[in-house]
């Protein structure tokens, strides 16, 4: 009941603030964040959300029109990763914690692995226009599903709109920790849908968006029973509104994630799965902060940072034929200190994540886990970038064995 009244009550709060900016027009943006300000007539787009990994604006190839209406920026991050696994976690560029071997599958197998994959390759595209200013970014890496090249990024932008593939509006993409890891924590939400977003900065340091998605949507259905798949109806709807203060942010999120199902009987039926999310940022010095985001949900397994087949937004109950929507909660909260201003900071990151169980949930199934990193990042100043971590996981599953993991890895960046 509290998670259905908090969910409606942040979608009712983005309808207001809709029908408020549209009646009396208090539109104005309050920051430039996508350009770093760039005075440029085709650089006054609103904010967007910027990645701890993601390569700095202002690197990159620029060339523009002589009468200032259009730039095009090529930019690029050459990237190595590189890790050491001592429990028997295959290696990779994500620290998954559904993929940690349990029970009998334990073992103490070491894994080397070493990658360039996660090299980017980025352009951007801002042309001022009848309808306003525009933005058409494409980043892609090489980092897609048996390393094959993907995109990660594909979206057009003009005041308050975006649409295409970006991160979710289920989330707060700049309360994440930078980690070595390139999916970050495991325990939180970060992962890029098809969309399309409204946006509003406005006063005084008020951030707002709403989107509709299209999630990837997993659901559960024994081996025993043959059904027919289906087929989504509608798309997930995502509202956030976030509160800036000088040393301060918060941001309130809320999701309504409708799930198709096929009924034993062959009938489509539907569920509503809905989630609200919490995230704190807290400068506690000149030169350390405090990040903390926090999840409950009802069918939004698939948001986490979990592998497919091990965590489920919907499982059939094969003792009534009936499904049920996977309960989940979780979170982060990670410290950061800089050391040397710019040059070299640490972070300590620690998060759980649990997904309450049912008799009849497969006995593979994920229940819970945590995760502790330590890291550290030198930079230097040209768009240099060395980062080492060591990272624990524990994971349990639904049928109550356990196993962890210990990684030690690296990254080195060189954004151009």
């Amino acid at each position: 009941m509290i998670l259905k009244f908090f969910t409606f009550y942040i979608i009712l709060i983005s309808f207001c603030v809709i029908f408020y900016n549209s009646v009396y027009g208090q539109g104005k943006e309050l920051r430039d964040t996508l350009n770093n300000n760039r005075i440029n007539s085709a650089d006054t787009l609103g904010s967007k959300d910027i990645h701890p990994q993601d390569s700095p604006e202002s690197s990159g190839l620029i060339i523009r029109s002589k009468d200032k209406k259009l730039s095009i920026r090529f930019y690029g991050s050459a990237r190595v990763y590189g890790s050491y696994d001592f429990n028997g976690l295959e290696g990779g560029t994500g620290f998954s914690l559904s993929e940690i071997p349990v029970g009998e599958e334990s073992n103490d197998e070491k894994t080397f692995y070493m990658t360039a994959n996660v090299t980017r390759i980025g352009l951007d595209v801002k042309r001022k226009t009848i309808v306003g200013n525009t933005l058409i970014r494409i980043e892609t890496d090489f980092n897609g599903t048996d390393n094959k090249f993907r995109i990660r990024q594909a979206y057009g932008q003009t005041k308050h709109l975006i649409i295409g593939q970006t991160w979710t509006n289920f989330s707060d993409i700049e309360t994440l920790p930078l980690t070595v890891d390139v999916d970050g924590p495991p325990t939180a939400v970060s992962v890029r849908n098809v969309q399309i977003k409204y946006y509003l900065d406005f006063e005084p340091g008020w951030r707002f968006r709403a989107s509709i998605e299209s999630p990837s949507i997993l659901i559960y259905i024994p081996d025993t029973l043959s059904i027919e798949s289906v087929t989504q109806n509608y798309p997930a709807v995502a509202t956030n509104i976030k509160k800036d203060w000088e040393a301060v942010q918060i941001k309130a999120a809320g999701i309504l994630n409708p799930i198709s199902v096929r009924n034993v009987s062959g009938e489509r039926g539907s569920l509503l799965g809905r989630g609200a999310l919490l995230s704190i940022n807290a400068d506690l010095t000149s030169s350390s902060s405090l990040k903390f985001q926090g999840l409950f949900g009802k069918g939004i397994a698939s948001f986490l940072n979990l592998s497919d087949n091990s965590a489920f937004d919907v499982v059939l109950n094969p003792n009534d034929g009936e499904y049920q929507l996977t309960t989940c909660y979780g979170g982060f909260v990670a410290f950061n200190q800089e050391i040397f201003r710019e040059f070299l900071d640490i972070d300590i990151v620690y998060g759980l994540v649990n997904l309450t169980m049912e008799d009849y949930f497969p006995d593979y199934s994920f229940n819970a886990g945590q995760y502790i990193a330590f890291n550290g990042f030198l930079s230097y100043p040209g768009g240099f970038r060395l980062g080492v971590e060591y990272t624990y996981g524990y994971k349990k599953i639904k049928d109550g064995s356990s196993g962890v993991a210990n990684r030690f890895a690296f990254t080195f960046y060189y954004d151009f």
